[in-house]
């Protein structure tokens, strides 16, 4: 049942369920997981038949979901808008360059051209823009770094941005970071070097994505002199949204295309990533690989390089649970929150991030609001290794009754040092970072507990 549960085979697992009702130990868990599955289907009105029946408060709170969430739908609160001709009309209301210049898949450097303070990038279906420093001068910026920045954003669909750069850019000096102002972006600039250079990516158009929470720390650090935070605004992230995408980055890099494309103009030759063990040693924050090893490690650090800059993982030894921890140590802590649905003070309570980054912290979440209900109980559980730890620690095992065997086991090592990430880290950062991580945690106890995740048997 429960390996049938966790792989999405989700009629088999409630065939298997029904066989267990009628046990005594067994009946908890047969029910949760016949309701769960349910939910994930989205079959509620099966839900509420058979959950009705039900008197264990799973079971009721999924019924009261399942039937908010068919009021709401019936209502039309819940109805998807046309998402297609909604991201159509928006970006047919972007700014264009009075320059009009067509796609060149023969010299990708070409493709980028400045207008004033404005930085335009013709891609195949139109153009998007940053708007730079007035200082800033693209004729002065290595056609490396272009070809960099282009494949970054059109590295899913464009296979001519794969090619060989034509010339290799000398590494610069500076130190940055792609910060995005959340909590394990924050936790990396505070490992960093103190002159590291903070660049902040703005969503130049009107999104869900509410910007006061992260304006609020950027405030902060500018305004108290601790971190210099340049912040570039672009409307980039339309780009995917022509490949039936939603809003966003095009790729893992594309938040710090800014920063490549300011390189030459800083003297950069490093960006950080704010890149914890779930997204490095642990494929899908779920099972263990060698990252060092893998094909996007070796390709990406090699295609920076190639452009004078070190790849730069900084929080690659600690979880999102140690960067929880670094951030909590530090006054920078009452000016963060995660949360990008908050009024600029404080998180929304309701979604993913203020259950599994504010709650750890001692802020206030719902455990049974919609969007994290949902995350929970999706199988295989999205950022599964740290969502389990944060239910340990917060104390709320009992709502995963399907993965009890895996709470059997003290998690508290996911807040711990994890050495061998530091190998990741290029020789000219390693030791200050190296020293500042040690000093605020302790290490993980050998044999790494780490090395044995693999949660749902993939």
């Amino acid at each position: 049942m429960r390996r049938a549960y966790n792989a999405g085979r989700y009629e088999q697992a409630r065939r298997h369920a029904r066989l267990l009702l009628g046990k005594q130990k067994e009946a908890e868990l047969a029910r949760s997981v016949i309701v769960r599955s349910y939910w994930n289907e989205h079959a509620y009105d099966a839900l509420i038949q058979v959950g009705s029946e039900w008197e264990d408060n799973v079971s009721k709170s999924y019924v009261a979901l399942a039937r908010e969430h068919r009021m709401s739908s019936s209502s039309g609160k819940m109805l998807t808008p046309m998402k297609k001709s909604r991201l159509e009309r928006l970006r047919g209301a972007q700014p264009g360059p009075q320059l009009r210049v067509k796609w060149n898949p023969d010299n990708i450097p070409s493709n980028f051209f400045q207008e004033g303070h404005r930085l335009w990038f013709r891609y195949p279906q139109g153009y998007v823009y940053w708007d730079m420093p007035v200082s800033f001068v693209l004729s002065s910026t290595h056609p490396s770094l272009l070809s960099l920045a282009a494949e970054t954003l059109l590295y899913p669909w464009e296979s001519a941005t794969r090619a060989p750069f034509s010339s290799t850019r000398a590494m610069g000096e500076q130190v940055s970071l792609s910060f995005s102002a959340g909590t394990d972006s924050t936790a990396a600039a505070l490992v960093m070097p103190d002159d590291t250079l903070l660049g902040y990516h703005r969503r130049s158009f009107d999104s869900m994505l509410d910007h006061r929470n992260a304006e609020r720390l950027i405030g902060y650090l500018n305004d108290s002199g601790e971190r210099e935070v340049l912040q570039i605004e672009s409307n980039h992230e339309l780009i995917r949204t022509h490949h039936e995408k939603p809003v966003g980055f095009s790729s893992d890099f594309a938040c710090a295309v800014h920063l490549i494309l300011l390189a030459d103009h800083y003297n950069l030759g490093a960006i950080g990533f704010g890149m914890p063990i779930d997204n490095t040693y642990l494929w899908k924050g779920r099972k263990f690989r060698k990252f060092e090893e893998t094909q996007y490690y070796t390709y990406w650090t090699k295609r920076f390089a190639q452009a004078g800059l070190d790849l730069l993982f900084p929080i690659s030894s600690i979880s999102e649970a140690g960067a929880l921890m670094v951030v909590k140590a530090s006054p920078w802590l009452e000016h963060l929150n995660s949360c990008m649905r908050g009024d600029g003070v404080k998180g929304c309570g309701r979604c993913w991030k203020c259950f599994h980054k504010n709650g750890p912290l001692g802020r206030p979440f719902d455990i049974k609001a919609h969007e994290i209900q949902t995350y929970l109980n999706k199988r295989p559980m999205p950022t599964a290794t740290h969502a389990l730890w944060a239910l340990q620690t917060m104390g709320h095992q009992d709502e995963l009754p399907d993965m009890a065997h895996l709470f059997e086991k003290d998690l508290s090592w996911w807040a711990k040092v994890y050495p061998p990430g530091f190998d990741l880290l290029p020789e000219r950062w390693r030791d200050s970072i190296e020293a500042t991580i040690r000093a605020a945690l302790p290490v993980m106890p050998e044999p790494y507990a780490l090395h044995d995740v693999n949660h749902f048997d993939e």
